[in-house]
């Protein structure tokens, strides 16, 4: 027994000295969810709610008029809850194969800003239910309002698209468009988001805090940095087309070779590249290396799916 102790011991020091020096990826479960902000009155099961709790499968956010939450995904996501709006937390689930986490709501009524971002060695995937309606995305940045007595949904999406299924039926709201929607009635196209719209919500985003989803320029001077931006949705359907292009910064300022492996034994060269992939998950490598001979690499997951709808 007491041999059988050391070796679990030492076998408990070995995976956090693995885990320490980042061998085993940080995330390798599905997010905790917690309250970090809190304006008037806010409930959740019918009890007060308090920031830093712990938001639970099933649990029921209520806020009343005036009130209003911030729930946080420990891995990224982001959802603030407007006034006036009962907002359910059916689960959220990871599936380590897929490297995908998935979580599902259920808006009642009223309105949320959702941020359903991951790192870029996870996939996201929300999927919200409205009455007999469903909106699914990948990782976008939306809005969407749902004014349950006269069965309407108003789709706003900010950054990458959203899918809304009703029945049969199946609408693409892109990025920059917005779509109101009625179920059982007619479905009308999306259309352009006024401008006013769109610098409202990009004001929200803001102040929710940096997008991973956003191609911000690297600033110049110290050492060389680089990022992978061109890509939006890092999901897709067999075969499935991405656009990449390689963001730099410091460094000498004179980049000498861009290199690109797809992560499927195909490789590129340039600032900008184009990959087909077929189904798998696949991890991206950029490599730069500049005039002086210092590199950098940057990497993001691909996954492919048969159908992932999205």
């Amino acid at each position: 027994m007491i041999w059988f102790k050391g070796k679990m011991l030492m076998l408990g020091v070995l995976l956090y000295f693995i885990m320490l020096n980042g061998l085993i990826p940080a995330y390798s479960q599905e997010s905790v969810i917690r309250v970090t902000q809190l304006d008037g009155s806010v409930t959740v099961n019918g009890k007060p709610l308090r920031e830093g709790d712990v938001i639970k499968r099933e649990d029921r956010i209520e806020t009343k008029g005036n009130s209003s939450a911030v729930l946080a995904w420990s891995n990224g996501s982001i959802v603030e809850v407007y006034p006036d709006t009962s907002l359910v937390l059916r689960g959220v689930m990871f599936e380590a194969d897929r490297k995908l986490e998935m979580t599902l709501l259920t808006l009642d009524k009223g309105r949320i800003f959702a941020k359903a971002q991951v790192p870029e060695h996870l996939f996201s995937h929300f999927e919200i239910i409205l009455g007999s309606a469903t909106v699914m995305t990948q990782g976008a940045e939306f809005a969407v309002r749902y004014e349950d007595i006269e069965k309407k949904i108003t789709i706003w999406s900010i950054i990458s698209g959203v899918i809304v299924n009703i029945g049969v039926d199946r609408i693409r709201v892109d990025e920059g468009q917005q779509a109101v929607l009625k179920i059982g009635g007619k479905l009308e196209s999306p259309i352009p988001m006024p401008d006013k719209t769109k610098e409202a919500l990009g004001k929200t985003s803001k102040r929710l805090g940096g997008s991973l989803l956003v191609e911000e320029e690297i600033s110049s001077g110290g050492p060389l940095k680089i990022k992978i931006g061109g890509v939006k949705n890092r999901r897709g359907n067999s075969p499935y087309t991405v656009q990449f292009k390689a963001i730099v910064g410091g460094g000498s300022g004179k980049v000498k070779s861009i290199r690109w492996d797809f992560g499927d034994g195909e490789s590129s060269f340039g600032k900008e590249a184009q990959h087909t992939f077929t189904q798998g998950v696949y991890i991206v490598v950029l490599t730069v290396e500049d005039e002086n001979g210092q590199k950098a690499t940057a990497q993001l997951n691909i996954s492919v799916e048969e159908s992932c709808g999205c």
